[in-house]
């Protein structure tokens, strides 16, 4: 009896080891190439941060930072967009009264950074980054860089590519 007991015992715990690391694989993000990152995107463009706050959502269970972009120059845009001189992105997490609430997954911004974003709606007038860390670089001495992909691109080699991206079916905004 006390065999069959162990090895129930060890079939419950190997499942359960098992069903474990199957969750903690399917968390695992996919590296989106600049062509997935290109189509994803609703908007791509340089600029600057001029602000960030964070705060909580409605029912105060998730706390939001929203990021104020001073937009320069857009890469590709929705129509009517390219006016735009400042647009607003939301990220999940931030600080709030002492509260801290951390994403993983998700881009870090300081105000003052210069910036090459690959942007979704959310809801107008608010934007995502699109592929999470991934559609968001920092400019620095004319290149763009990754630094949780460990990238880095001459800034026109990548507007280049894009562009050349652009011209295929589809994407002529």
């Amino acid at each position: 009896m006390k065999k069959i007991c162990f090895i129930l015992s060890s079939v419950v715990i190997f499942s359960l080891g098992i069903g474990f690391f199957t969750n903690q694989a399917d968390a695992l993000m996919v590296r989106k190439s600049i062509e997935e990152l290109t189509y994803e995107a609703d908007s791509i463009l340089i600029g600057k941060v001029k602000s960030m706050e964070s705060r909580w959502n409605k029912d105060r269970t998730l706390i939001y930072t929203y990021i104020i972009i001073s937009v320069r120059e857009y890469t590709k845009a929705l129509p009517n967009m390219k006016e735009v001189k400042e647009i607003t992105i939301k990220v999940p997490g931030g600080e709030v009264g002492g509260i801290g609430l951390k994403v993983s997954d998700t881009p870090e911004f300081r105000k003052g950074e210069e910036v090459f974003l690959f942007l979704r709606i959310e809801k107008l007038p608010i934007f995502k980054v699109a592929g999470l860390f991934q559609g968001k670089y920092t400019i620095e001495d004319g290149k763009v860089k990754n630094k949780v992909l460990e990238q880095e691109i001459l800034l026109d080699s990548l507007i280049s590519q894009i562009r050349e991206i652009m011209q295929g079916p589809g994407l002529g905004r």
